[in-house]
């Protein structure tokens, strides 16, 4: 149970009556009879409890908050005046201090004024800053809510993109085994299938097993080396696996598929190093391919290596570091995650 909600607001103000007739009883109870002292008691709390919702419901919502200061002021300090005078009559009318009593109590009477108005001052502070401070809490949990809101929408987008550029990728590639009638046709079919059901509903989700993303990058890859002259030059390493870890989906895959598509397999010394390291308290990502002498005009990294930046902006604030270096005749791209280890 959350004490801190909303819907468990009135048991803080119980609370604080509570503790405020206590208070009171017992400094009432030091000088005067238990009856008298109840009495006063009793009074100061109606006009107190009245002064408080009346400063908490009405006066800061109708006129602090619409930054009518001078009217808001004027009305608790009117307000103040008028329940404090209503305190001091109600009591000296109804509650006269009994006459043994008189002698000792009457060299302190013109403080009873003071204490009065220090005591509807001190209800007025502490409601306006409980209020204004449930007001501040409020408005950072609407603008925490929209910026989730807005964090996951900006997510799913993202994740979109990865979508298409996968497809367009793997389907030509199972096209050319089915076309020439492969016995791998039917097993690349099955594995497809199984990477778009990943994506379609594991990947709704915000944190998946790291296993299962481990999967679905292994079966990526075993996509992209249909041809056996292929596979030797593409090496995918797995150190320090933990079986409980969660990690955001379709971090890696962007990476794979850019070395894939600038690696230019075809040639003699070209290669894939595929490295995933899970140290302590940080996860190690790692690719490293050849360059072939393409002419292709596309960009290494493209649309791929934005979405992945803007993705780990979101994700992991201040807990990632991605370096990527460039040579004539290599590519190399080095992420490392901050986690959470599992207990």
């Amino acid at each position: 149970m959350n004490l801190f909600a909303e819907r468990y607001r009135w048991v803080w103000h119980v609370a604080f009556w509570l503790t405020y007739i206590l208070l009171l009883s017992y400094t009432f109870g030091q000088i005067m009879p238990f009856l008298a002292a109840q009495s006063r008691v009793f009074t100061g709390l109606v006009l107190h409890v009245s002064f408080a919702y009346l400063n908490w419901f009405w006066l800061i919502p109708r006129f602090f908050l619409q930054k009518q200061y001078l009217r808001y002021f004027g009305l608790a300090l009117s307000l103040l005046f008028l329940l404090g005078f209503i305190r001091y009559w109600f009591e000296s009318a109804a509650f006269p201090i009994p006459a043994p009593l008189i002698s000792s109590v009457t060299p302190i009477l013109p403080l009873k004024l003071i204490f009065i108005s220090f005591s509807f001052l001190s209800i007025w502070v502490l409601s306006s800053l409980f209020r204004l401070l449930e007001d501040r809490i409020k408005t950072m949990q609407r603008e925490n809510e929209l910026k989730n809101a807005q964090l996951h929408s900006e997510l799913r987008f993202l994740k979109s993109q990865i979508n298409p550029h996968f497809l367009f990728n793997t389907l030509n590639n199972v096209y050319s085994l089915a076309y020439l009638k492969s016995d791998q046709a039917a097993p690349m079919i099955l594995k497809l299938s199984g990477m778009l059901r990943y994506m379609l509903y594991d990947c709704d989700a915000p944190k998946v097993p790291l296993q299962k993303e481990i999967e679905y990058l292994q079966d990526y890859v075993e996509l992209q080396v249909l041809n056996p002259a292929d596979r030797p030059k593409v090496q995918f390493e797995i150190q320090n696996q933990v079986p409980n870890l969660m990690i955001e989906p379709m971090l890696f895959v962007n990476f794979i598929e850019n070395s894939f598509k600038h690696g230019n397999l075809s040639q003699p010394a070209a290669f894939i190093r595929i490295q995933l390291i899970n140290q302590a308290h940080e996860l190690a990502f790692t690719v490293e391919n050849s360059v072939g002498n393409s002419k292709s005009k596309d960009k290494i990294g493209g649309l791929g290596l934005q979405n992945v930046r803007q993705r780990m902006a979101l994700l992991y604030p201040q807990k990632h570091d991605l370096q990527i270096t460039e040579a004539p005749n290599q590519y190399q791209v080095h992420l490392t995650l901050k986690i959470t280890q599992p207990q």
